[in-house]
Protein backbone atom coordinates (compact mmCIF):
# COMPACT_ATOMS: atom_id res chain seq x y z
CA UNK A 1 0.00 0.00 0.00
CA UNK A 2 1.60 3.62 -0.77
CA UNK A 3 2.48 5.48 2.09
CA UNK A 4 3.36 8.84 -0.36
CA UNK A 5 1.58 12.27 0.95
CA UNK A 6 1.74 15.67 -0.61
CA UNK A 7 1.90 18.38 1.70
CA UNK A 8 1.64 21.78 -0.37
CA UNK A 9 2.96 24.54 2.24
CA UNK A 10 5.39 22.28 3.30
CA UNK A 11 7.74 24.66 3.57
CA UNK A 12 6.53 26.88 6.27
CA UNK A 13 6.41 26.20 9.80
CA UNK A 14 3.32 24.09 9.94
CA UNK A 15 3.80 22.21 7.17
CA UNK A 16 7.73 20.98 8.05
CA UNK A 17 6.10 19.78 11.16
CA UNK A 18 3.24 17.85 9.82
CA UNK A 19 6.18 16.13 7.09
CA UNK A 20 8.19 15.17 10.14
CA UNK A 21 5.07 13.66 12.09
CA UNK A 22 3.84 11.92 9.15
CA UNK A 23 7.48 10.41 8.65
CA UNK A 24 7.75 9.60 11.99
CA UNK A 25 4.38 7.49 11.25
CA UNK A 26 5.96 5.60 8.14
CA UNK A 27 4.66 7.93 5.78
CA UNK A 28 6.50 9.40 2.89
CA UNK A 29 5.99 12.92 2.51
CA UNK A 30 6.71 15.13 -0.52
CA UNK A 31 6.67 19.09 0.61
CA UNK A 32 5.68 21.28 -2.12
CA UNK A 33 6.33 25.11 -1.80
CA UNK A 34 7.16 27.95 -3.60
CA UNK A 35 10.74 27.86 -4.84
CA UNK A 36 12.77 29.23 -2.18
CA UNK A 37 10.80 28.09 0.92
CA UNK A 38 13.04 25.91 2.04
CA UNK A 39 16.28 27.70 2.98
CA UNK A 40 19.09 26.99 1.23
CA UNK A 41 21.02 24.01 2.71
CA UNK A 42 17.39 22.54 3.25
CA UNK A 43 18.35 23.35 6.70
CA UNK A 44 18.10 19.93 8.26
CA UNK A 45 14.70 19.06 5.67
CA UNK A 46 15.22 15.26 5.22
CA UNK A 47 12.00 15.21 2.63
CA UNK A 48 11.51 15.01 -1.00
CA UNK A 49 10.95 18.53 -2.15
CA UNK A 50 8.93 19.68 -5.73
CA UNK A 51 8.16 23.43 -6.67
CA UNK A 52 4.98 24.12 -6.58
CA UNK A 53 2.12 27.75 -7.10
CA UNK A 54 -1.20 26.62 -5.99
CA UNK A 55 -2.32 29.66 -8.14
CA UNK A 56 -1.19 28.30 -11.06
CA UNK A 57 -3.18 25.07 -12.44
CA UNK A 58 0.26 24.33 -14.75
CA UNK A 59 2.58 24.27 -11.85
CA UNK A 60 0.38 22.32 -9.54
CA UNK A 61 0.13 19.79 -12.62
CA UNK A 62 3.90 19.59 -12.82
CA UNK A 63 4.46 19.52 -9.12
CA UNK A 64 2.16 16.49 -8.64
CA UNK A 65 3.41 14.86 -11.79
CA UNK A 66 7.01 15.23 -9.98
CA UNK A 67 6.16 13.85 -7.22
CA UNK A 68 4.32 10.51 -7.84
CA UNK A 69 6.38 7.68 -8.73
CA UNK A 70 5.89 5.58 -11.33
CA UNK A 71 2.45 6.74 -11.20
CA UNK A 72 1.83 5.09 -7.80
CA UNK A 73 -1.08 6.20 -6.07
CA UNK A 74 -1.01 8.55 -3.09
CA UNK A 75 -1.59 7.89 0.55
CA UNK A 76 -3.55 11.73 0.95
CA UNK A 77 -2.98 15.23 0.73
CA UNK A 78 -2.58 17.62 2.98
CA UNK A 79 -3.81 20.99 1.98
CA UNK A 80 -1.66 23.51 4.05
CA UNK A 81 -0.66 26.43 1.62
CA UNK A 82 -2.02 29.59 2.87
CA UNK A 83 -1.20 33.32 3.46
CA UNK A 84 -3.10 36.08 5.41
CA UNK A 85 -2.89 39.42 4.44
CA UNK A 86 -4.97 42.22 6.51
CA UNK A 87 -8.11 44.07 5.29
CA UNK A 88 -9.61 46.73 7.49
CA UNK A 89 -12.69 48.68 6.44
CA UNK A 90 -11.24 51.57 4.55
CA UNK A 91 -7.99 49.78 3.64
CA UNK A 92 -9.32 47.67 0.81
CA UNK A 93 -6.52 46.24 -1.40
CA UNK A 94 -8.01 44.32 -4.48
CA UNK A 95 -4.66 42.33 -5.26
CA UNK A 96 -4.24 41.14 -1.16
CA UNK A 97 -8.21 40.22 -1.69
CA UNK A 98 -7.67 38.15 -5.16
CA UNK A 99 -4.64 36.55 -3.61
CA UNK A 100 -6.45 35.53 -0.79
CA UNK A 101 -8.40 33.93 -2.86
CA UNK A 102 -6.41 32.62 -5.15
CA UNK A 103 -4.00 30.76 -2.37
CA UNK A 104 -6.34 29.78 -0.13
CA UNK A 105 -9.35 28.39 -1.40
CA UNK A 106 -8.69 28.32 -5.55
CA UNK A 107 -5.42 26.60 -5.02
CA UNK A 108 -6.81 24.37 -2.57
CA UNK A 109 -9.37 23.39 -5.49
CA UNK A 110 -6.45 23.45 -8.04
CA UNK A 111 -4.38 20.70 -6.06
CA UNK A 112 -7.30 18.33 -5.27
CA UNK A 113 -8.23 18.00 -8.85
CA UNK A 114 -4.92 17.18 -9.55
CA UNK A 115 -4.56 14.55 -7.19
CA UNK A 116 -8.21 12.99 -6.69
CA UNK A 117 -7.66 10.50 -9.16
CA UNK A 118 -4.38 9.84 -7.80
CA UNK A 119 -5.47 9.28 -4.27
CA UNK A 120 -6.09 5.63 -3.15
CA UNK A 121 -9.15 4.42 -2.55
CA UNK A 122 -9.15 4.84 1.49
CA UNK A 123 -7.11 7.43 1.35
CA UNK A 124 -7.80 10.54 2.90
CA UNK A 125 -7.37 14.74 2.08
CA UNK A 126 -6.38 17.09 5.41
CA UNK A 127 -7.52 20.94 4.61
CA UNK A 128 -5.87 23.30 6.93
CA UNK A 129 -8.16 26.19 7.81
CA UNK A 130 -8.08 28.74 10.52
CA UNK A 131 -10.10 29.55 13.87
CA UNK A 132 -10.34 33.01 12.01
CA UNK A 133 -13.01 31.37 9.96
CA UNK A 134 -15.00 30.37 13.27
CA UNK A 135 -14.81 33.69 14.65
CA UNK A 136 -14.41 37.24 14.44
CA UNK A 137 -11.94 38.83 17.08
CA UNK A 138 -9.45 39.69 14.89
CA UNK A 139 -10.21 42.80 13.64
CA UNK A 140 -8.49 43.27 10.08
CA UNK A 141 -8.82 39.44 9.53
CA UNK A 142 -12.34 39.57 7.50
CA UNK A 143 -11.58 38.42 3.90
CA UNK A 144 -8.74 36.37 5.18
CA UNK A 145 -11.38 34.65 8.00
CA UNK A 146 -13.67 34.46 4.82
CA UNK A 147 -11.52 32.34 2.73
CA UNK A 148 -10.80 29.80 5.66
CA UNK A 149 -14.74 29.50 7.00
CA UNK A 150 -14.69 28.97 2.94
CA UNK A 151 -12.52 26.23 3.97
CA UNK A 152 -14.74 24.13 5.76
CA UNK A 153 -17.72 24.38 3.69
CA UNK A 154 -15.53 23.17 0.60
CA UNK A 155 -14.35 20.33 2.92
CA UNK A 156 -18.26 19.56 3.64
CA UNK A 157 -18.77 18.97 0.30
CA UNK A 158 -15.41 17.39 -1.13
CA UNK A 159 -16.28 14.97 1.64
CA UNK A 160 -19.62 13.97 0.48
CA UNK A 161 -18.11 13.77 -3.24
CA UNK A 162 -15.50 11.42 -2.61
CA UNK A 163 -17.40 9.40 -0.31
CA UNK A 164 -18.30 6.50 -3.35
CA UNK A 165 -14.56 5.58 -2.78
CA UNK A 166 -13.92 5.85 0.80
CA UNK A 167 -11.68 9.21 0.76
CA UNK A 168 -12.29 10.79 4.04
CA UNK A 169 -11.36 14.72 3.91
CA UNK A 170 -11.81 16.46 7.19
CA UNK A 171 -10.19 20.57 8.04
CA UNK A 172 -7.67 21.19 10.72
CA UNK A 173 -8.24 24.82 11.91
CA UNK A 174 -5.37 26.03 13.74
CA UNK A 175 -5.20 29.00 16.19
CA UNK A 176 -2.48 30.88 16.76
CA UNK A 177 1.00 28.63 16.08
CA UNK A 178 4.16 29.70 17.32
CA UNK A 179 5.81 30.64 14.31
CA UNK A 180 7.35 34.11 13.31
CA UNK A 181 4.73 36.18 12.92
CA UNK A 182 4.06 38.33 9.54
CA UNK A 183 3.15 41.48 10.00
CA UNK A 184 -0.01 41.41 9.00
CA UNK A 185 -0.48 38.18 11.42
CA UNK A 186 0.76 40.53 14.26
CA UNK A 187 -1.79 43.70 12.78
CA UNK A 188 -4.45 41.81 13.10
CA UNK A 189 -3.99 39.39 16.33
CA UNK A 190 -1.87 42.05 18.34
CA UNK A 191 0.94 39.31 18.84
CA UNK A 192 1.63 36.56 20.88
CA UNK A 193 1.10 37.56 24.20
CA UNK A 194 -2.72 38.77 23.02
CA UNK A 195 -3.35 35.92 21.10
CA UNK A 196 -2.30 33.74 24.10
CA UNK A 197 -5.07 35.29 26.38
CA UNK A 198 -7.95 34.41 24.09
CA UNK A 199 -7.41 30.69 24.23
CA UNK A 200 -8.50 28.87 27.65
CA UNK A 201 -5.03 27.39 28.51
CA UNK A 202 -3.83 31.22 27.76
CA UNK A 203 -1.02 29.85 25.49
CA UNK A 204 -0.52 29.67 21.84
CA UNK A 205 -0.16 26.22 19.94
CA UNK A 206 2.82 24.21 19.15
CA UNK A 207 3.19 23.41 15.37
CA UNK A 208 3.83 19.73 16.47
CA UNK A 209 0.31 20.20 17.92
CA UNK A 210 -1.12 20.87 14.97
CA UNK A 211 0.70 18.04 13.50
CA UNK A 212 -0.64 15.27 15.60
CA UNK A 213 -3.85 15.89 14.74
CA UNK A 214 -2.85 16.22 10.74
CA UNK A 215 -1.42 12.54 11.08
CA UNK A 216 -4.46 11.34 12.96
CA UNK A 217 -6.94 12.17 9.83
CA UNK A 218 -4.23 10.75 7.20
CA UNK A 219 -4.17 7.45 9.50
CA UNK A 220 -6.84 4.57 9.46
CA UNK A 221 -7.08 5.27 13.14
CA UNK A 222 -9.60 8.16 12.15
CA UNK A 223 -11.05 5.98 9.14
CA UNK A 224 -14.97 6.52 10.23
CA UNK A 225 -14.49 10.66 10.34
CA UNK A 226 -15.15 12.36 7.28
CA UNK A 227 -16.26 15.69 6.14
CA UNK A 228 -15.14 17.17 10.03
CA UNK A 229 -13.51 20.15 11.39
CA UNK A 230 -11.75 20.17 14.27
CA UNK A 231 -10.42 23.02 15.90
CA UNK A 232 -7.05 22.66 17.35
CA UNK A 233 -7.23 26.14 19.13
CA UNK A 234 -6.29 26.22 22.74
CA UNK A 235 -10.43 26.70 23.32
CA UNK A 236 -10.27 30.36 22.07
CA UNK A 237 -13.75 29.59 20.09
CA UNK A 238 -15.40 27.62 22.81
CA UNK A 239 -15.63 30.88 24.85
Amino acid sequence: MTRRVIVTGGGGVIGRAICARLAQSGYEPVAADLEGAIPEGRDGFAYPFVTMDVTSTPSVRKAVASAVVDGEALAGVVNCAGILRDSFVGELDESKLDLMFQVNIAGMARVVEATADLIQDGGSIVNIGSLTGHFGRFVGASVYGATKAGIAAYTRYLASELAPRGIRVNNVAPGVIRAPMSPSMARVSGGEEVSANYAMLKRIGEPEEVAEVVEFFISPRSSFVTAQTLLVDGGVVAW
